[in-house]
């Protein structure tokens, strides 16, 4: 790639050196009016003939607004957070928090919330993309790292992106680099996003090899027969169907977190309690899990997080617990993990509205279910362990090919907007 003929010390660290006839400014320097913090207000129901309310949650990876969760603000609470085209938002907190968007005029009339952080660049002095740009490179990551507030959370205020310094080209030379970025840019997110759709084809993949091989077994020719559970369909024909209470004993034992380690149910399955997990104050009222229970989070609102213990600890009260009686543990993890039983799980559930929607024991243990003989539950196990395994090492060479394409890319934009490559 080619580089400018001479370079200058830019001064600042995480910038380096850049081509001898640019200069450098803080942000608060290239803005026509002070940063801006969002509308502190609930959103409304989306209604088209309103302002959009954008949050941080709205906001994608690649630059780009969710089309589902849209929500409306009242013109009149809108009017002073109005976007215009070229402003660029910043999110202040959270996990989120460095996160930035370009918001453009084909987005529509939107206002923005109040965990964001809106600069309207002086388009006399800067070009807004160009600008944009420069918060997506490697130089932006490495100042967000020295900008934390670290309190109960990360925190970057309007003073200290303020303070955030930029190089600036001739701003015809912005708008050359936004250009050659847009292009660059395009291409990659396009390889990204065809490796996301492998890597969605694998799992879907995956779930139904899982789900033919404990509904349907895995010798092909055998013959079959009609369960008589629209959940299962055909079942070989030597296959029992039975309720699953007459093969799983409920464990209701209560026990302490401080005697037996909290774990966390989610649709990874049953492990350590996870940092994100919620902490109950409760801690002497759990439930006891011993290594080869299968454990399920009856909630409609934690669809499909349930597994196989290979630990013993405590979980929530939330949670059911159940034994095999003398069956393959693992059989029942992947059968119990398939869609079609999941769906089946929560419809024999109960409740007022979805989010307050429970199955019970005493429904659980009512569902009719597949049993293979004990030597063919085994046979299946170790047929999807490897059928799986072959799939999940796909999936993860495709995800560190993703991860090389965004760092190849973070690495262009940062090279290209300090000066260090030539467009």
């Amino acid at each position: 790639m080619k580089t400018y003929a001479r370079y200058k010390d830019s001064g600042i660290s995480w910038i380096g050196r850049i081509p001898e006839h640019w200069d450098v400014s803080k942000i608060r320097y290239i803005v026509r009016t002070p940063l801006q913090y969002g509308a502190n207000e609930s959103g409304i129901e989306y209604d088209e003939s309103l302002p959009r309310y954008i949050r941080i949650t709205d906001i994608t990876m690649d630059n780009r607004l969710k089309s589902d969760g849209k929500l409306s603000l009242p013109e009149d609470a809108a009017e002073p957070y109005i976007l215009e085209d070229g402003d660029i938002l910043f999110a202040r907190s959270g996990a989120s928090v460095g996160k930035t968007f370009f918001y453009e005029k084909k987005y529509g009339y939107s206002a923005f919330a109040g965990y964001l952080i809106k600069a309207s660049v002086n388009k006399t002095k800067v070009f807004p993309k160009y600008i944009y740009y420069n918060t997506l490179g490697n130089n932006y990551e490495e100042w967000k790292s020295r900008s934390f507030i670290q309190a109960t959370i990360q925190n970057i205020g309007a003073d200290k992106y303020n303070t955030y310094i930029v190089p600036i080209p001739p701003i015809e030379e912005q708008k050359s680099i936004a250009a050659y970025l847009d292009k660059k840019t395009e291409q990659l997110n396009e390889l990204v996003a065809a490796k996301q759709k492998q890597i969605e084809l694998l799992k879907e993949y995956k779930q139904s090899l899982i789900a033919n091989a404990v509904t349907k077994g895995i010798n092909h020719k055998a013959k079959m027969k009609d369960s008589g559970i629209s959940w299962i369909g055909n079942v070989p024909e030597h296959w029992e169907i039975d309720k699953l209470g007459h093969r799983f004993i409920q464990r209701k034992e209560k026990v302490s977190d401080k005697d037996f380690e909290p774990l966390s149910v989610s649709k990874m399955g049953v492990t350590p309690q996870l940092e994100s997990a919620c902490k109950t104050d409760d801690g002497d009222n759990r439930k006891l899990v011993r290594k080869g229970d299968f454990v399920v989070n009856s909630r409609s609102d934690r669809k499909g997080s349930c597994g196989l213990s290979e630990l013993d600890g405590s979980v929530s009260l939330i949670n059911i617990i159940a034994t095999p009686r003398y069956d393959n543990g693992w059989y029942y993890h992947y059968l119990f993990r398939s869609n079609n039983y999941v769906e089946e799980f929560y419809r024999m559930g109960r409740g007022i509205v979805a989010d307050l929607w429970t199955t019970r024991w005493s429904e659980m243990r009512t569902i009719m279910i597949p049993v293979p003989p004990i030597d063919e539950q085994k046979q299946i196990v170790s047929y999807i362990n490897e059928r799986v395994s072959s799939i999940d090492t796909q999936i993860s060479s495709i995800e560190k090919q993703i991860a090389n394409l965004n760092e190849y890319k973070q690495s262009l934009i940062s090279d290209v907007v300090t000066g260090k490559v030539k467009v």
